[in-house]
């Protein structure tokens, strides 16, 4: 009674899925039960790399399993950038803070009809940037799925918290200004 020759491919196994050179012959002798089924000379299986295992499973986690697909142009990430682009001149301009401050610490008042017709149009632009910034992000969230990319998650999420703030900022700002013809 004979065993059969092991034709599990290792490392240097060819890809046609031969043994490769190394793998020991069949000897006609059986194993005994009980053995390990490692023969007199034979040097044991080698145990798999674990650094390169982890390594592969931590890629994969990362990677989440899928590649993310190509953006089109309506997609969650262009909704992003365009968010971001819309609340870009509401952050950086100070002017909707300055009005907040004079008209909610001090006791300024607006002589004319111009001058409120100024301050109107200001806070309009503002709170329409914002409120434009607020609902593209709000839509680049809604389309996105799982093969979209976390930095227009993050970006969208972070666009519709501060979009927020500076339209309510807008809204009050407004109000007291009503209140102070």
């Amino acid at each position: 009674m004979s065993t059969p020759e092991n034709t599990t491919p290792t490392d240097g196994a060819a890809s046609d899925g031969t043994a490769p050179d190394t793998v020991a012959a069949d000897t006609g002798a059986a194993d005994a039960p009980g053995q390990t089924g490692i023969r007199e000379g034979e040097a044991p299986p080698a145990a798999p790399d674990a650094p390169a295992a982890e390594s592969r499973s931590a890629d994969a986690f990362l990677e989440g399993g899928r590649r993310p697909a190509a953006p089109g142009l309506l997609s969650a990430e262009t909704f992003a950038l365009a968010a971001l682009l819309f609340l870009a001149p509401v952050a950086t301009d100070p002017r909707l803070f300055e009005l907040f401050g004079w008209f909610a610490f001090t006791d300024i008042t607006l002589g004319t009809e111009g001058n409120l017709a100024a301050v109107n149009a200001d806070l309009l632009a503002y709170g329409g940037l914002g409120v434009l910034a607020v609902l593209a992000a709000s839509l680049s969230l809604v389309l996105g799925r799982g093969t979209t990319r976390a930095w227009a998650r993050w970006l969208a999420a972070a666009t519709v918290l501060t979009g927020t703030v500076f339209v309510v900022l807008a809204i009050v700002t407004y109000t007291i200004a009503a209140g102070r013809v």
